[in-house]
Order: structure tokens, then C-alpha cells, then sequence
């Protein structure tokens, strides 16, 4: 981090801070002061242009009509169409829950959609007169525009998708940078629609549950071909890279890990509430309202969930949840025990730069139940890999002291055993030498959606 950047990160943080001292109800409190901004420029929206239902109803478009969405369409009846109104509906209480509005005083927001399928049965109408080029989908005022899709998820996705800028747009009178804005959407445009109930904010258990949708498949090969990106990448995200499905995959990973990572998810929704701000203060913004010594340890987080995303990602058995600095290694060395069932845990050992030390490992441990009980020891096993290495090897890493942190990095990037995105594998024991001075961690190399049924620890001793 630059001295000018942290200079401006402090300042942030101390006027975001003083902000959100105000209870929320408070006609003071930034989300009120969020509010009446989006009325000031509700106020000064244009009238929408008249649309020519008569041409539409006699070129076979026909309406349909939910509390909060009138949706005109020209695809042929069916369950999966006409129900998109009654999805829209049940997306609203849980938009006012992620924002922290009161569901009364937006009951009144209603968006008009046009779900295409053959473009010239909208052409002079007025429906399109406001899209010159459409894409996949668009969000306007009170107004939203959709492509058909090839399944019937991706359609609600998006449907929902624009539903959320539409709905910012209304509340906010902004939608923030892309990053947010996006992310927010993509977050929330990821669902589970199951017997009449709507989930938002769904994590995927696998890909079959999301047809046509590849979120976690291109940040996972970005992520192996080394073009995996920092936060300050997706902070960086241009109008223009959305052109691509990449921005839109990273700005998804990024609102996905705030929104179920319990460190980072009260933050990542106030940001919301500061849209009105320059689109490049929001990034400043977010990191103000975190702790210092989370958002300190931010990158790290971030870093160990895109090198480990994968669908069904248990959040709850990856928390990291201490990142405090090791104690030197005691002259009579040390023993640690690590838990087969959680992700990265903190040996409590700080090592240092060019120091040499020898670890050796013991223990069996339980890595699955199905179709039997998979045994391993800290060698792991062969039948399969996660990450290039046998499920249930032992790896490390090293996490470079927050002082001089960035620097570290800089000389370090993708040097093995220096920070999450690079672990060292240990197996039942290496000679390693330390690439930098920082705190030992210690995980079993597993799947992070299959962490629940493992049992048992492994024991590493460095003398």
C-alpha cells in the first residue's frame, strides 16, 4: 500500500466511521441521508416514453402483471415464463433486508420489463426506443430489458440481475463503480428457485443447479493460468471490461466472499448507502467502514478464497479466524496439531528469512465417508487430487508480517510456500528454508465443500 493510499484510506475511515455512528433510524444516519438522495433524483427522472400495447398485443407480445414488475413478453406460455413476475415479487423484501430499508416505504416501486425473444415484434412500439444495442440484459429508471437465455435459470438470473440495478437505481439514484454495482447484482442474481420459495445470495452446490452460468469456472482457470485477480484488480474494473464475462465472474467472487465471509458482510452492504460518493472513493469507502486489523488482512482472505473457490464452498469451515503474528521458535522446538475438517490455521511459529528448518509430520486422519471411509495419513492420498496435489497431503505456507506486507509480496509473488495462493506441500516431512520471515500455517489439501465429514488431525513437529 503507497503512503498516499493509506493517507487517504485513514481519512476515509475516520469520516465513514464518524457517519455511522447515528443509529439507523436516525434522520442523519448515512442510509437516510442515502434515501433522500435517491428522492432528489427520482424527482428529476424524465417521463418514460408511452408504449404501444395495442401493437404489442397484435404482434404477440402479451403481459404479465406481479405487484413490482409488469413483464412484456413474446415467448410462448409457460410455467417457467409466467412465473417470472411472482420471482420478481419475492425478490423485493429480501433486496429492502440486504440494504437495510424498511419494505414500506418502497412498496410502490414498480419496474416495467420487456423479455425478447424476437426483437421485431417490439420494433415501433416505443419498448426499445431507449436500447440502442442489447446485449443480454439493460436497467433504466423503472425500466428493464432481457434477452431470452438458454435455460430457464440463466433467464431468472438475469431477470434478477437487472432487477437489482433497477432497484438501486430507485433507492440509491446511483448504482456505484462497477465492481459494486455488478457484483451486487451478480450476488444477488445467483439463486435457488425451488417449490414456490426464492433464495437470493445462493452459494452453488454444483454446476448442474446453474445451466449456462460460469462464475466459479473462469475465476478457477484465471486463478490457474496466474491472472487471478488482487482486490485492487477488481476495484479497477472498467464499464468496458463487462463486455467479457471475466469482469462479471470476479465481480461476483468478490461481493460473494464479503457477503458470506461474517468479516467482511456488514461492510460490503453499507457501502451501499455512500453510492452517491465518487465512483473512486467506493473502494475507499468499504475498506474504511472494516476494522483495521481486517482490513489489514483483507487481500489474504480474499486470496485464499479465489485459490480454493469451488461450488458448495464451506465459508463457516475456511474462516480463518487468527491472524496473529508466530512467537520465535523455541529452542526445544515445537509441535502442531492440525485439524483435517478447517482450512489454513495458524501454527502460532513465526520463522525466519533463510533460516533453515525440518519438519516432520504424523497422524491419520479421516477425509470423507462415502462410498466408505477414506483413511490418510499427512502423505495423502493418490485416487485424487485437489490443486494439483493428493487429497489429504500436508501443506504450508508462510504469511509475511503486515509490516512491510506489500513489499514482501511484490519480491515474492508466486514463490512457493509465501502466502495462500502458493502453499508448500510438507507430506511427512521437508527441509525448508525460509523465503521470508512470517507466520507458519498448516491445512490438509482437500476441497473446500468437503471439509464437514472429515475427522482426526495430523501432528507436525519442527525441532
Amino acid at each position: 500500500m503507497s503512503r498516499g493510499f493509506g493517507l487517504r484510506l485513514v481519512v476515509f475511515s475516520f469520516l465513514v466511521l464518524t457517519a455511522i455512528l447515528p443509529v439507523a433510524a436516525d434522520e442523519d444516519s448515512p442510509l437516510r441521508q442515502a434515501e433522500r438522495y435517491g428522492e432528489t433524483i427520482r424527482a428529476r427522472w424524465p417521463k418514460e416514453q408511452v408504449i404501444d400495447e395495442t401493437l404489442l398485443r397484435n404482434r404477440g407480445v402479451r403481459r404479465l402483471e406481479g405487484r413490482h414488475l409488469t413483464l412484456y413478453t413474446d415467448l410462448a406460455t409457460s410455467e417457467s415464463v409466467d412465473e417470472l413476475p411472482k420471482v420478481f415479487d419475492l425478490m423485493f423484501p429480501q433486496l429492502c433486508e440486504f440494504f437495510g430499508l424498511d419494505p414500506q416505504n418502497y412498496e410502490s416501486w414498480k419496474v416495467e420489463g420487456f423479455l425478447i425473444g424476437d426483437a421485431k415484434k417490439f420494433e415501433g412500439s416505443g419498448a426499445l426506443d431507449q436500447v440502442s444495442k442489447l446485449r443480454n440484459g439493460y436497467a433504466l429508471r423503472n425500466r428493464i430489458w432481457l434477452r431470452e437465455q438458454p435455460s430457464e435459470y440463466y433467464r431468472r438470473h438475469l431477470l434478477l440481475h437487472e432487477g437489482v440495478h433497477a432497484f438501486m437505481g430507485y433507492v440509491f439514484g446511483n448504482w456505484g463503480p462497477p465492481w459494486y454495482r455488478e457484483g451486487t447484482a451478480e450476488l444477488l442474481g445467483t439463486h435457488v428457485w425451488k417449490d414456490g420459495r426464492l433464495t437470493l445470495g445462493y452459494l452453488p452446490r454444483n454446476a448442474e443447479e446453474v445451466p449456462n452460468w460460469r462464475r466459479i469456472f473462469i475465476v478457477r482457470d484465471d486463478f490457474a493460468k496466474k491472472m487471478g485477480k488482487r482486490t485492487e484488480a477488481v476495484f479497477r474494473l472498467q464499464p468496458e471490461d463487462y463486455d467479457e464475462n471475466e469482469a462479471y465472474a470476479w465481480s461476483w467472487a468478490f461481493a460473494t466472499f464479503c457477503e458470506h465471509h461474517p468479516r467482511y458482510r456488514d461492510a460490503f452492504r453499507q457501502t451501499a448507502w455512500f453510492l452517491s460518493r465518487r465512483e473512486n472513493e467506493l473502494s475507499l469507502v468499504f475498506e474504511g467502514l472494516l476494522d483495521p486489523a481486517v482490513r489489514a488482512r483483507l487481500d489474504d482472505d480474499w486470496t485464499d478464497f479465489v485459490a480454493n473457490i469451488d461450488f458448495g464452498y464451506d465459508f463457516e469451515r475456511t474462516l480463518i479466524d487468527d491472524f496473529s503474528t508466530g512467537k520465535a521458535l523455541p529452542e526445544h522446538g515445537a509441535a502442531v496439531s492440525v485439524r483435517a475438517d478447517r482450512g489454513w490455521q495458524n501454527s502460532q511459529i513465526r520463522l525466519e528469512k533463510g533460516q533453515t528448518y525440518e519438519l516432520t509430520a504424523t497422524g491419520r486422519f479421516q477425509l470423507g465417508q462415502t462410498p466408505k471411509i477414506w483413511w490418510s495419513e499427512p502423505n495423502g492420498v493418490t485416487v485424487r487430487y485437489h490443486r494439483g496435489a493428493p487429497l489429504g497431503i500436508l501443506v504450508a505456507t508462510l504469511l509475511p508480517d503486515i509490516e512491510g506486507k506489500e513489499e514482501k509480496e511484490e519480491k515474492a509473488e508466486n514463490v512457493v510456500g509465501v502466502g495462500f495462493a502458493t502453499p508448500k506441500i510438507i507430506g511427512t516431512g521437508e527441509t525448508w528454508t525460509a523465503e521470508c520471515s512470517g507466520t507458519l500455517f498448516f491445512r490438509i489439501n482437500d476441497f473446500p465443500s468437503e471439509l464437514s465429514d472429515n475427522t482426526g488431525t495430523a501432528t507436525v513437529r519442527i525441532p
